[in-house]
């Protein structure tokens, strides 16, 4: 394609293409106002999922106190780092630090009520040596891969393959996750942590394979500024709109007072406000982590983040 040819005179220039090309003051104005909007997106792209985050365990937390249901809220708050894991492994758009970010956070906030309802049980010596033993094994197995690669950093920041030969994976393939399953395993060895909270430690342990079947099975679309076809961050857009938003949360309070209905309870409004926080929640998180970067405000590769 040609370059363009400046116009010369006072004309004014036909298209803002040409203006963009236009020596002295018209260019600099063009460029500064661009670059203002790109930064002010990336600003916002940046925060909102951490904002969005922040907003619903504060909800959340809020609800059950005022209202007493603390299963409500735990249950809520314990699954969201898996999630994060699932968007940023299978589209590669968010930028690493923002994953590392929101799936610290997310998980902190998950291993925090997980810890206030084992604790409260009856300690269980072997069941608290298996729980801190999978621990120990999933930290020491991230602190050999790096944080950045143990993010999913080759996924979503194109960071070069690398095959870590260091204990663990000297002895097995995927230690982080194996230290994860034997951790949330280990709590059911307390027979009254098991009694009356089994369907966490169950979830945890099926999320935990979940994702060790997607790094074996699922292929990373990789949706990075560098890497996406022109359009397709206007197609994502098209998905995100406040219709779609108020939409899921009209379905989640259904969905939320329907079950609450189902289980027995009379006050359904608590249930209904956090099922639409929930899928609220979970849709401003798609849309941030689907949203490819702009090559404008692509951070380079080596910085950190991560899942």
């Amino acid at each position: 394609m040609g370059s363009p040819r400046r116009r010369g005179g006072s004309g004014a220039p036909s298209s803002t293409f040409e203006v963009a090309f236009r020596p002295g003051k018209g260019l600099r104005r063009v460029a500064s106002g661009n670059a203002g909007d790109e930064r002010l997106r990336a600003l916002a792209r940046d925060n909102a999922s951490w904002l969005s985050s922040a907003i619903f365990v504060s909800l959340v937390i809020g609800g059950a106190y005022l209202d007493g249901r603390t299963a409500l809220a735990i249950y809520s708050l314990s699954f969201w780092h898996y999630y994060l894991y699932w968007l940023a492994y299978r589209y590669g758009a968010v930028p690493l630090r923002v994953l590392k970010r929101d799936a610290i956070s997310m998980k902190s906030v998950s291993l925090i009520v997980l810890g206030a309802v084992y604790l409260a049980a009856p300690l269980d010596a072997a069941s608290l040596v298996v729980v801190a033993s999978g621990f120990l094994l999933n930290g020491v197995a991230a602190a050999a891969l790096g944080s950045d690669r143990t993010y999913y950093g080759h996924e979503v920041a194109d960071l070069p393959p690398q095959q870590s030969t260091a204990f663990p994976y000297s002895v097995m393939s995927h230690p982080m996750l194996v230290g994860n399953i034997a951790a949330f395993g280990g709590t059911m060895i307390n027979a009254d942590f098991r009694q009356h909270w089994w369907p966490l430690a169950c979830t945890h342990v099926a999320m935990n394979l979940g994702l060790l079947v997607m790094e074996l099975a699922v292929t990373p679309r990789r949706l990075g500024s560098r890497r996406t076809p022109i359009g397709g961050g206007d197609r994502v857009r098209h998905r995100c709109s406040l219709r779609t938003a108020c939409f899921l949360v009209a379905a989640g309070a259904a969905l939320g007072a329907a079950i609450a209905r189902g289980a027995g309870a009379t006050d359904t409004l608590l249930p209904a406000g956090i099922g639409g926080c929930i899928l609220a929640h979970a849709y401003v998180l798609y849309c941030c982590y689907m949203l490819p970067v702009s090559s404008a405000g692509q951070q380079p590769t080596s910085g950190g983040g991560g899942s």
